[in-house]
């Protein structure tokens, strides 16, 4: 059919079928391409005429958003979506991205402001309202990926709404600075009030060998990332990215992994404890399987082993810098080791490669280690897993052991 005989039109789209006989029952999204006098069409997999309808419509503004519009006429959804497809899924954890849009989407999809409102909308009422939104019992069913992604929660702390909130101001953001907006609008961060308190939580040697072997009993990618977290305190996100065929060399160990930018948060190069070595080796000689995120299976050890949902990965960082600290190792190696402290160009080159470089830490971090150890195969002896309903694992004492 041609354009006017079309039941739907938006914009330079229309609805038709494709003439040449493929996919005759779909619904395509139908356009002029002057350049080679043609038409071409974008499937909307649907035979149905509602459900295509709405589809175009979907497609008609994800389009508008990536042309300049005012802030009155762009809306936020297609802005949330351009910012996924060209940013936010490149990420190093797409994952949260995409939770935040899905979840200030299916606040939109409850609120007065409706899934039409439009940039120039965006107010520091809307804002409570959503934070309100999701610090309470809350729940939502949004499309994402071609299916229905439901999600129900009773409410997050007020770290999980900053995030959510500095995901939103990213995405205006990149509108703006790629001409799409003339502005980004003020997307206010939480008050200090909603915030918890700074974590001061600090895991114990016990506490970390039921870690570690809870995962060499359960998961093999788990226990290497606990134990590259135990020797070198790394940042949790960069851990995940490691690559021992790339960033292991020997005596050291490069923790900034090779595909990102360098930020203000330093990754530094450390020398390797010999604990560690044979688990590298092992990890490089399987091919560096890495996985994108922990963070599931992280979740499911920390129930199984009844440790506060408060602990999170980041929480081995801060303990292994306490122990150090109760160790007696001097505030600058510990510094340095951190990332905290940069030292000089010429220096740190030359660091790398001294034996004496953080030898005090280095030698702290053995017995640690040792001891965590000792501790994992002491909980391993007297503790196994075992598979319960949905696949969650739980841990089963021993006869006349209490768990």
């Amino acid at each position: 059919m041609s354009r006017g005989d079309s039941p739907y039109t938006v914009g330079e789209y229309w609805l038709d079928k494709r003439r040449d006989g493929a996919s005759p029952d779909i619904w395509q999204i139908t356009t002029y391409h002057a350049a080679s006098r043609s038409e071409r069409y974008r499937s909307t997999r649907s035979k149905s005429l509602d459900v295509a309808k709405g589809i175009i419509d979907a497609y008609f503004e994800e389009q508008r958003a990536k042309k300049p519009q005012s802030v009155e006429n762009a809306k936020v959804i297609p802005a949330l979506f351009t910012y996924w497809e060209e940013r936010g899924r490149n990420v190093v954890s797409p994952e949260q991205i995409a939770n935040s849009i899905r979840c200030f989407i299916g606040f939109l999809m409850q609120d007065v402001a409706t899934t039409d409102v439009t940039v120039a909308e965006l107010n520091p009422a809307l804002f409570e309202r959503f934070r309100i939104w999701r610090m309470s019992k809350h729940g939502y069913d949004v499309p994402w990926g071609g299916k229905d992604y439901q999600h129900s929660s009773p409410g997050v702390r007020g770290e999980s709404v900053q995030r959510n909130l500095e995901d939103i101001r990213a995405a205006l953001n990149h509108q703006a600075k790629n001409g799409r907006i003339p502005f980004a609008p003020k997307v206010p961060s939480l008050d200090t009030r909603y915030r918890s308190k700074p974590r001061d939580i600090v895991l114990t040697i016990d506490q970390l060998g039921a870690m570690v072997g809870y995962a060499g009993q359960h998961d093999q990618n788990l226990h290497r990332w606990l134990c590259l977290l135990i020797s070198t305190a790394a940042r949790p996100e960069a851990a995940s990215q490691f690559d021992p065929t790339v960033q292991w060399h020997g005596a050291t160990i490069d923790l900034h992994p090779a595909n990102w930018h360098q930020t203000k948060k330093i990754n530094p190069v450390l020398p390797v404890i010999p604990e560690m070595m044979k688990i590298l080796e092992a990890w490089k000689e399987d091919g560096a399987h890495r996985v994108k995120s922990h963070r599931r299976a992280w979740n499911t050890m920390r129930r199984a082993l009844g440790l506060e949902a408060n602990i999170v990965p980041k929480t081995i960082r801060h303990t292994v810098a306490t122990l150090l600290l109760l160790r007696k190792v001097p505030a600058e190696e510990i510094e340095t080791f951190l990332g905290h402290r940069v030292l000089k160009r010429t220096t740190a080159v030359y660091a790398k490669y001294d034996p004496a470089y953080l030898k005090k830490t280095r030698l702290a971090l053995s017995k640690i280690f040792r001891e965590v150890s000792a501790a994992a195969q002491q909980w391993s002896a007297v503790h196994s897993l075992s598979k319960i309903g949905n696949n969650r694992m739980i841990v089963v004492a021993s006869e006349g052991k209490k768990d």
